[in-house]
This record gives C-alpha cells, sequence and structure tokens, in this order.
C-alpha cells in the first residue's frame, strides 16, 4: 500500500499520466462508510455549533434533516452511480467497489450508517453542544483542512507532517485541542492527539505544559482529555522518527532529499493478508496475489 500510496499515484491526476498512476491516483481517493460518517458527522457538528453562536438552537433531528442527510445521500449516490469515472473528486466507496469483502447488505449498511450518525448528533447535542457555545468565536484557532488550499502541517527534522485537528480553541494561554470522533474507542487515537500536540508546541510554539487534548466520542458520549507532558511528545517524535525511518528504507540510497523510491519490485508485499481486504488497492495487488 506504500508504495501505491505515496509513489505510484504521484502525477496521476496529470493528462500524460500512466494508465498505473492515473488508477493508484483514483484507488488513493476511495473512502468507506466510516470516513463518510466521520466526515458528515463532523461537518454537520461544526455547523449546529456555529448556528448556536449565532444564537440559533438546532436540534439533532433537524440538524441531521438539514445536513447530514443531504451530504450522506450525496457521498452514497456518486459513489453507487460510479461517477468517480468522470470525476476523481467524487466519492467511491470500498463497500460499492470491492463488495467481494463486504457482507453486509446494502440496505442494512444504509439503515446502519444512518442511525449511527443520528445517535451521534444527539449525543453532540444533549452533552456536547453547551461546552462548546461557551467558547468565544475569537478564541478558536483556525486550522486548513483538506480541499481549502495546503492542509495544516508543520515540519519536523525535515519532514513534512500533516495535523488536521478537528478544533482548536484558547482559553487565556491553555491551548485545547479536540477530535471529535464517530466510531470505537481506540488507543491509537491517542498517538494522533500527540502528533497534534506537537504541531502546536513546533508551529505555534505553544508550551508542552500548556496544551490540553481531548477525544471527543461522539457515539458513546464520552470524552477522553488528558494534559500534555515532554515525555508525551517525546514519544510522539520517537514515532515519527521511526516511521520516517522504516519508509527511507524504500528510497534510493535511503535518501530523504531526493524522495525516489526504489524499483516496485523492491517492496515486500505485506504478510498480513487479511487487511488486504480493507486495502484501496487490491486491485493493484491481485494480480501478484494470484
Amino acid at each position: 500500500m506504500r508504495f501505491w500510496e505515496k509513489y505510484a499515484k504521484w502525477n496521476g491526476w496529470k493528462s500524460n499520466a500512466t494508465p498505473l498512476q492515473k488508477t493508484a491516483y483514483r484507488l488513493s481517493k476511495m473512502s468507506n462508510r466510516f470516513s463518510i460518517q466521520g466526515e458528515v458527522v463532523e461537518t454537520t457538528c461544526m455547523w449546529m455549533l456555529k448556528q448556536k453562536q449565532e444564537g440559533i438552537d438546532r436540534s439533532a433531528d433537524e440538524a441531521y434533516e438539514k445536513m447530514a442527510k443531504g451530504l450522506l445521500r450525496k457521498h452514497w449516490d456518486e459513489s453507487k452511480n460510479e461517477l468517480w469515472k468522470v470525476n476523481f473528486k467524487k466519492s467511491c466507496l470500498h463497500e460499492h467497489y470491492y463488495p467481494q469483502f463486504h457482507e453486509q447488505s446494502e440496505r442494512d449498511l444504509i439503515f446502519s450508517l444512518a442511525d449511527t450518525v443520528k445517535l451521534c448528533l444527539q449525543n453532540f447535542e444533549t452533552l456536547f453542544l453547551s461546552r462548546f457555545a461557551k467558547i468565544d468565536p475569537d478564541d478558536e484557532v483556525p486550522v486548513t483542512v483538506v480541499g481549502q488550499g495546503d492542509p495544516e502541517h508543520f515540519h519536523f527534522e525535515g519532514t513534512k507532517i500533516y495535523a488536521i485537528p478537528d478544533y482548536v480553541h484558547r482559553e487565556g494561554d491553555i491551548w485545547h485541542i479536540h477530535d471529535w470522533k464517530s466510531g470505537k474507542i481506540r488507543e491509537d487515537h491517542h498517538k494522533q492527539l500527540g502528533v497534534y500536540a506537537l504541531w502546536a508546541n513546533l508551529k505555534h510554539q505553544i508550551p508542552v505544559e500548556n496544551i490540553q487534548i481531548h477525544i471527543e466520542y461522539l457515539q458513546f458520549g464520552e470524552t477522553i482529555s488528558a494534559t500534555v507532558s515532554e515525555e508525551d511528545l517525546e514519544a510522539t517524535r520517537n514515532e515519527i522518527r521511526s516511521a520516517v525511518l522504516d519508509m527511507s528504507e524504500y528510497l534510493v540510497d535511503a535518501d530523504k532529499a531526493k524522495n525516489k523510491p526504489l524499483p516496485q519490485d523492491e517492496w515486500e508485499m505485506t504478510l498480513e493478508r487479511y487487511s488486504c481486504a480493507r486495502c484501496k488497492f487490491h486491485e493493484l495487488c491481485e494480480p501478484e496475489f494470484e
């Protein structure tokens, strides 16, 4: 997957790209029910918050009907009708593209997706919204998201690291970094928030003792908050260093500056074959499996 995602897809958006480049680029844009679920919940929650800040109360049911339902239908219809064939920016869901890896019926999937989004919005309205509504908009920290220019990032030891927290605000000298999750509680979410904390520390020069992280699990109505220590930041630095070192092994002369990949046949295929059922690039690897 790394080869397809990081290198083979490059320039795949150009008219003179090779068929392989175009396919890798198109597949790299693929999403799934969980990613669109998260996107729709995040967008709708932000809409509810902005409406509240303007003095307009929106119920979860109203937010679903006015915002979430249309967004879900848009993603679903684009994928189902294969509009991505003429425009790579249109949604392409793994569930539609690789149906052999998904046992849930389309009807059950649609209802499950809608029910989860509704639950997240209900919990946001009743358990989260009042807390966020107290925040002065002037204390919100702008975050550049995908589709609005170069997404939020920072540089660490010569490597560009993308870090796009869902919501950030100041409270005096304290920076609060929030990530809204519509899915299950997972331990690796703390690592993700660690990268966001390093972003605040390096790019915005926020002292580590002034950074607090919050994982908002909307489906379960639970918030996990933590202060950040220097040990936490060092653990994140080491995680990034390890990941960069792993990738460097697949570069010519391990030269990060040139960033030229080794030939494809020198990249190892995963031994964890179960993960292939979730991969966007299964189509490209399938001939080698056979």
